[in-house]
């Protein structure tokens, strides 16, 4: 297996994908930008425990984001659409060393999701859609996740796509909050 940087921006399968009938992920936009900010205001625990919203306040932060990922070949951020209204935000992304070594044939998810949409099986569906289409177009190794243990919704999603938790911890360095690694390996 190759253990190479890819440029997940060149991969036409990453742009726009269909998950299912009136769902669809498409990279996030600063257009997106009112939007995400009204999810993040209807839930506050969200930036609480999701690196990517702790640093969203402002339009021009959402900006400032959407520029970051478009540099960085091995980062996606897609905006989940339902019936092509933003209801959450999905991050895609190769490890090339986030925490350490790098696992280049590893990907991992972040994942948040309006509060009132939550329940339906979007982030599931999302995060399912991303897996297989990875599976179809790179080489992988696993798929890694970081989760808190008290964020049980998330954990449900987890466990529900097939990710195990595992020993290892990661505490975020800017607000010290200490997520679980889980993991699901290819079996192929």
């Amino acid at each position: 297996m190759s253990k190479q940087s890819v440029n997940l921006h060149t991969i036409p399968a990453f742009q726009e994908i269909n998950v299912r009938e009136g769902v669809k992920l498409r990279p996030l936009d600063t257009s997106d930008a009112s939007r995400i900010l009204e999810i993040l205001a209807l839930d506050k625990t969200i930036r609480e425990s999701v690196s990517v919203a702790s640093r969203i306040f402002t339009i021009k932060d959402v900006m400032t984001e959407v520029e970051k990922y478009r540099q960085n070949k091995g980062l996606l951020r897609y905006t989940i659409l339902e019936n092509d209204n933003p209801v959450g935000l999905v991050s895609f992304w190769q490890d090339y060393g986030f925490w350490g070594k790098p696992h280049l044939n590893d990907y991992g998810f972040g994942y948040f999701l309006d509060k009132n949409r939550r329940g339906k099986g979007l982030v599931s569906s999302a995060v399912k859609s991303l897996i297989d289409i990875s599976l179809q177009n790179l080489q992988v190794r696993q798929f890694i996740a970081f989760c808190e243990d008290s964020n049980l919704e998330s954990v449900a999603v987890l466990t529900k796509l097939g990710f195990e938790p595992t020993n290892k911890t990661f505490s975020e360095p800017t607000h010290g909050w200490v997520e679980r690694q889980y993991i699901k390996r290819n079996n192929k």
